[in-house]
């Protein structure tokens, strides 16, 4: 499993906002880092950072906290993201 995973061939265009950052981000290719994987067992809880870059900028964030079944393996990560992302769209 490669240790990156990036959404560069998506064709949806989609639009984030981040309380964090005062900008929109539009159409951002997502990249997951897999080595950055933290997992809380027990509230079966995954958090993964991510980075958004778009033509101009990158933005690095976490998708925290991100439930999951027991038996998720790790190219299921990035539908997990994806699933965290939609709370972002604009």
């Amino acid at each position: 499993m490669p240790n990156l995973y990036s959404n560069r061939n998506n064709t949806n265009i989609m639009k984030y906002k981040f309380e964090q950052f005062k900008v929109e981000i539009d159409n951002p290719t997502v990249t997951v880092d897999m080595n950055t994987i933290r997992d809380k067992a027990i509230d079966k809880l995954l958090s993964v950072d991510i980075i958004l870059t778009t033509n101009t900028v990158s933005f690095g964030l976490t998708a925290e906290n991100m439930p999951y079944d027991p038996t998720w393996e790790d190219d299921m990560v990035a539908d997990m993201v994806n699933e965290w992302l939609v709370q972002f769209e604009v």
